[in-house]
């Protein structure tokens, strides 16, 4: 698993031992040298990379890939098609609610991503996944960038069955798990799903 760090907030703990690989996103390696975690890759335009941050990485022989500030592509893009491997993104929250936005749109080019914070897992679906969860969980699922199709929920307290969850009718939000096992499924489109593993304020 590739686990990738941004430049957000970090108020939790994160445990780096089933990470195979660890990528500093920008500002995210102020976090990472924080904790003393050496990451295998920096990656970004290091617009918000202290200074003896980029010190310290170069100290550490840490490859280094720097773009230039004006481009196309958000930093955490640039790290997200830097692998083909399962990825988990670590900071991704914050104030700016566009970037969290655009981050949610790159989950339907790469699917095998995860958002992760202490509290919530983020992911999408094409087609079907089963996931884990904890009878109680609040989960939330919704349309991402369309209308979805042949939608069926199973292991929830709300269960849907082939129906359709218009985009602008956001239906999905706030369900609970009943069981240790949930499916998702879409047909035509595609969900985003949030679960919260502990019940948000």
């Amino acid at each position: 698993m590739v686990c990738i760090f941004a430049n957000g907030s970090y108020e939790e703990f994160v445990d780096v031992s089933r990470c195979e690989k660890i990528v500093a996103v920008d500002g995210g390696a102020n976090y990472l040298r924080t904790r003393n975690i050496v990451p295998d890759l920096f990656i970004g335009d290091a617009d918000s990379v202290k200074e003896e941050t980029m010190e310290w990485l170069k100290r550490h022989g840490v490859a280094l890939k720097i773009f230039p500030k004006e481009k196309d592509e958000i930093d955490l893009e640039l790290a997200l098609r830097e692998f083909e491997e399962e990825k988990v993104v670590f900071g991704w929250k914050g104030e700016r609610l566009d970037m969290v936005l655009a981050l949610f749109y790159l989950l339907k080019r790469f699917k095998n991503t995860t958002l992760e914070s202490s509290s919530l897992t983020v992911g999408y679906v094409e087609g079907a996944k089963t996931l884990s969860a904890v009878p109680g969980e609040k989960w939330s699922i919704l349309p991402l960038g369309g209308d979805a199709e042949g939608v069926t929920l199973k292991g929830f307290k709300y269960t849907l069955e082939d129906a359709v969850m218009p985009i602008t009718k956001p239906y999905g939000v706030s369900n609970e798990a009943v069981s240790d096992r949930v499916t998702i499924e879409v047909k035509k489109g595609g969900l985003i799903y949030f679960r919260w593993k502990k019940e948000p304020s």
